[in-house]
């Protein structure tokens, strides 16, 4: 009787690859449970690890406006302290000592703050360096906003992440050496610095970039919980960024340590979004869209942001009125909120001499505040509405709840922007500084409302007019409140915070007229 061998029994007892000298399989040793399971495990857990998610954007955005919470305070001063020290010091060595010198990296500008908070001639001139730097960066962040927008639908959103974390890289160097050779480079050198951040994109883009990054992975009805998630994400960093600022302060007494860490945390991040962050945006091959693709990408800067508002003005005529005083209100509200930071930090610390470590306390107060608010406060609420929504009419939130809050959050900022311009001590300028950080999520609501009155194409669309407009508001008002604060230092500061209770009170008139029946 023969025998056949079975396939089993044809198969060598051990197996060699055909590739490379003598190598043994992990299946031909015994090994194929553990070894070869072991490496399935972990090719697993890195592709699950390199799948596009929200989370990594949530994360390396916190991580991106830590850098900008942390430097608020410093940036503040330091610009101050420098302008104090060349003006109006009385050393006669200012702008004259040659930079390859070791000794020229002093004086200690940072115990000469102590002297300078008291100068209403420098808080005249910090107003309108600031408000020059804003309209710099600003009037460039305007021109290159659409392009950027336009290049992350063609190129991706983790290069133009990257591309937003040079410009403040290169800042900082620059004000690094500033703050080495004081007496050898003019403080309005750093005005060049402003303008490579505004033509990089800066915040504004990193915060349009990141929505569509977000729009990109989630659907529509997730979205406004997840903005939620990045506007939470940022006032946790404007929480423990001035806190952080305020132990390196205190710890090593010097700002140029501060800078020296924030210039490597960009550098950081620039490797981190070219090289580690996973492309949300994916390539589709539908010809339509291709086709569209190839068409706006010949577009000049003007003709891409009509291209958009052409776009949306398909809608009904009372929905283009809503999202038109929506848009009003999210202008105001986002240049209010980019220029306010150092003047309400200024103006308590001419008030009251506050330093820096108190300024960094305070801030870190109100953002903490705001954070309990979004986080704790306001969801809490939003559900109490939607209960009784359900339980009573059925009426859909947007209606009344949104809108409502957007409303309160207005209401809000107009009565703590009076509590600040008549607040006699700290203490009541404390509590008011509160009650304006109660309006936190006055932001997510406006977006949420935005994108609920467009289709899920046209959200990348209406985030580039949005960030279009935001660019505006980056240059419009913060000059404005930068010229009524270097008018007003030196007789009575009030009448900014006043200004701001007026623009606030007109958007809440505005939002009046918001008809919710029409989403």
């Amino acid at each position: 009787m023969r025998f056949s061998r079975s396939d089993e029994e044809n198969e060598p007892l051990i197996s060699l690859q055909s590739k490379g000298p003598c190598t043994l399989s992990p299946t031909s040793i015994g090994y194929d449970d553990d070894m070869g399971g072991t490496g399935r495990f972990f090719e697993s857990n890195w592709a699950r690890f390199r799948q596009p998610s929200p989370a990594w954007i949530i994360c390396l955005y916190s991580i991106y406006v830590m850098v900008f919470g942390i430097l608020t305070v410093p940036e503040l001063n330091s610009i101050f302290v420098l302008i104090c020290h060349q003006q109006y010091s009385e050393s006669e060595n200012n702008l004259k000592n040659p930079i390859g010198q070791s000794e020229s990296k002093g004086p200690d500008l940072f115990k000469e703050l102590n002297n300078c908070l008291g100068n209403e001639h420098a808080q005249v001139q910090l107003s309108q360096f600031l408000l020059y730097s804003e309209m710099t960066s600003g009037l460039l962040g305007a021109l290159s906003t659409p392009i950027l927008s336009s290049l992350s639908d063609r190129i991706g959103r983790r290069r133009i992440l990257a591309c937003t974390a040079v410009g403040p890289l290169i800042k900082e160097v620059l004000l690094l050496f500033l703050l080495w050779y004081p007496d050898s480079i003019d403080v309005y050198w750093l005005l060049v610095g402003y303008a490579i951040e505004g033509l990089s994109g800066g915040l504004i883009v990193s915060i349009s970039t990141s929505q569509a990054s977000i729009a990109d992975l989630v659907p529509l009805k997730d979205r406004a919980k997840i903005f939620g998630y990045l506007q939470a994400g940022l006032f946790c960093t404007l929480v423990l960024g001035p806190i952080i600022a305020g132990v390196l302060l205190t710890t090593f007494g010097s700002f140029q340590f501060i800078f020296e860490v924030a210039a490597c945390s960009h550098l950081l991040l620039v490797l981190t979004f070219s090289f580690i962050l996973p492309e949300s945006r994916q390539k589709h091959s539908t010809g339509s869209h291709m086709a569209d693709t190839e068409q706006r990408s010949g577009e000049s800067t003007i003709q891409s942001i009509w291209s958009s508002f052409e776009s949306i003005r398909g809608s009904s005529i009372s929905r283009r009125r809503n999202m038109a005083v929506l848009a009003f209100v999210d202008f105001v509200v986002f240049g209010i909120y980019l220029g306010i930071s150092p003047l309400q930090l200024a103006y308590p610390g001419y008030l009251f001499h506050w330093t820096p470590t108190i300024q960094s306390v305070v801030m870190a107060l109100t953002s903490s505040w705001s954070v309990l608010v979004l986080i704790v406060i306001f969801p809490t609420a939003m559900m109490l509405v939607r209960r009784c929504d359900r339980q009573a009419s059925g009426i859909p939130l947007l209606k009344f709840g949104e809108m409502g809050a957007i409303k309160f959050c207005l209401m809000l900022q107009v009565l703590g922007y009076i509590g600040i311009s008549l607040a006699p001590t700290p203490g009541a300028f404390i509590i008011s500084s509160l009650v304006v950080a109660s309006s936190a999520p006055i932001s997510p609501l406006l977006t949420s409302c935005l994108t609920a009155y467009v289709s899920d194409d046209q959200i990348g669309q209406l985030l580039g007019i949005l960030s279009f407009l935001h660019a505006i508001s980056r240059i419009v008002m913060p000059a404005v409140m930068n010229a009524i604060y270097s008018r007003t230092v030196g007789i009575f500061p009030a009448p900014l915070f006043i200004v701001l209770a007026i623009f606030q009170g007109v958007s809440l008139l505005a939002t009046m007229g918001v008809k919710a029946d029409v989403v």
